[in-house]
């Protein structure tokens, strides 16, 4: 074969063969920016997905908070609280909306970077309108996240000011419960004598028969029930002693006392009278002087008074 015919021959199948590599090569780089493109939706699918099970799970123990608070938060928080609270069905409805966008994209969910078929024109335009979808629905899952941050807020606001109220209820019960007992007014005494068959006041040491012990309980709206409370009177002549029933004599020991009495209020004023002693007669017994009679509650000394008898 003439030498210039065989090196046309192999001229035209090398200018072939270049322009078919160019076009296989033009080919698989189309495909290959197809997949690549998929892959990407694949990943921002994935990554939708994960933000969504992320999402629901920060709904869920906020939900439970919900529930267990509902029994004992009042005011604004029971408009916040439960499952079938509008604000937290309607992220629920849009975390569902956004799943069933997905399930209805018909894209596999799966990012392997195995072998994936060129997609079409058609399909190429199927991902880029669901890229943009996903898109957006990431920005409404990003807004979503944020009312869920300042609802959280409102929550723990709410339960902290349910807290404070709590305390302040507890320190005013307990106000309450110290005020819920008897108080008592004046307190006074005075001998007291007969003169034609009736009792009269008498100031006289030797002429006075019995001493009558006068005090008032006074009005309490904190008593919402008779109250029974003992009342312990001591009477001290003028040189320290206590008059007591229970010794001969008199004796000036703390632990003496003159009359010794349970009263019953009900929140009312009332004024009690008392006789020492309850039987018998001081006549001829009783001492020139000062005296002194207090009243004792709790432990504690609650009124006093003094009187005199010459």
């Amino acid at each position: 074969m003439n030498k210039n015919v065989l090196a046309a021959v192999l001229g035209v199948l090398l200018i072939a063969s270049i322009g078919g590599n160019a076009y296989f090569y033009s080919k698989k780089g189309e495909t290959a920016k197809a997949v690549q493109e998929k892959l990407q939706v694949l990943q921002m699918k994935d990554s939708l997905q994960r933000e969504l099970q992320r999402m629901e799970d920060s709904l869920r123990p906020l939900l439970t908070s919900y529930q267990e608070e509902n029994a004992r938060l009042t005011g604004k928080i029971e408009d916040l609280e439960g499952a079938n609270n509008p604000r937290v069905v309607e992220l629920m409805g849009q975390i569902n909306s956004l799943r069933a966008i997905i399930a209805r994209s018909g894209i596999p969910t799966s990012t392997s970077t195995g072998k994936t078929a060129a997609l079409s024109k058609e399909d190429q335009k199927k991902l880029a309108e669901l890229r943009k979808q996903l898109e957006e629905k990431q920005k409404e899952i990003s807004d979503l996240m944020e009312k869920i941050a300042v609802l959280t807020k409102e929550v723990e606001a709410e339960k902290a000011g349910k807290v404070a109220l709590i305390e302040e209820n507890t320190e005013m019960k307990d106000r309450m419960n110290k005020g819920a007992i008897p108080q008592f007014g004046t307190l006074l005494t005075v001998g007291i004598g007969k003169k034609g068959g009736n009792q009269v006041e008498n100031s006289k040491a030797k002429s006075a028969e019995k001493l009558r012990v006068t005090f008032d309980v006074l009005e309490n709206s904190f008593i919402k029930e008779p109250v029974e409370e003992e009342v312990t009177i001591r009477i001290i002549g003028p040189e320290g002693e206590v008059l007591t029933s229970g010794n001969k004599g008199f004796a000036d020991k703390s632990s003496l006392f003159s009359i010794k009495q349970t009263i019953i209020s009900d929140g009312e004023k009332n004024v009690v009278k008392w006789y020492y002693p309850a039987s018998g007669t001081l006549a001829g017994k009783l001492k020139k002087g000062k005296y002194s009679t207090e009243l004792w509650t709790r432990g504690l000394l609650k009124q006093k008074n003094t009187f005199e008898l010459y």
